[in-house]
């Protein structure tokens, strides 16, 4: 009798650093590492059970994606939520979006039907400025933007997500629901 295979075998392998990128990602920006919080590296390998590289090495991509700010030998520490700062990822993600919505021709078509199905369930729901609609949308066309085929599409579209989905949690940030409605609309009628 052949032995079963692990169904976690099939799953893709994650590098320790692109998991504790994640985990520390989603602290952020669900709010449980606050705005202005000091991180401490020996405090994160604790939580995350992991050395000190995987850690050093998220620290230095989450900078990258502007979720976190480092001043050497002085602080690693969560930014401050800026309204400007909203503004030019938002920015960022409608010139993303463009791109995607000019390449849909590279997203395989039962992929394009489901996105197209979802959209037309969150048109009405963007349509009011629901902001969780609005969140559902950006994540919508994150699944786009992988599926073009470009990874360097696909991972900068990621990053400023992440860096508009902090940002916009300011009090002061206007959304762009225009702009959102009318990509939402291309989708649904492409």
């Amino acid at each position: 009798m052949p032995v079963p295979k692990n169904p976690a075998a099939d799953e893709p392998r994650q590098l320790i650093r692109d998991v504790a990128y994640t985990r520390i990602r989603d602290e952020i920006l669900n709010g449980q590492l606050e705005p202005g919080e000091r991180l401490n590296d020996d405090e994160l390998t604790a939580w995350l059970q992991v050395s000190r590289t995987p850690i050093r090495e998220a620290i230095a991509k989450l900078a990258a994606d502007g979720l976190i700010e480092m001043a050497p030998n002085r602080y690693t520490r969560i930014p401050k939520r800026s309204p400007e700062a909203y503004a030019r990822a938002a920015e960022y993600m409608h010139m993303i979006r463009g791109f995607v919505i000019a390449h849909l021709d590279r997203v395989p078509a039962q992929e394009l039907t489901t996105t197209r199905t979802q959209m037309s369930k969150l048109l009405p729901r963007l349509r009011e400025h629901d902001r969780d609609a609005q969140l559902q949308f950006n994540d919508e066309f994150g699944e786009l933007a992988a599926l073009i085929g470009n990874p360097l599409i696909q991972d900068a579209e990621q990053r400023v997500r992440s860096q508009a989905q902090f940002h916009l949690q300011h009090e002061d940030s206007i959304i762009d629901w225009h702009g959102i409605v009318t990509h939402a609309e291309t989708i649904t009628n492409s």
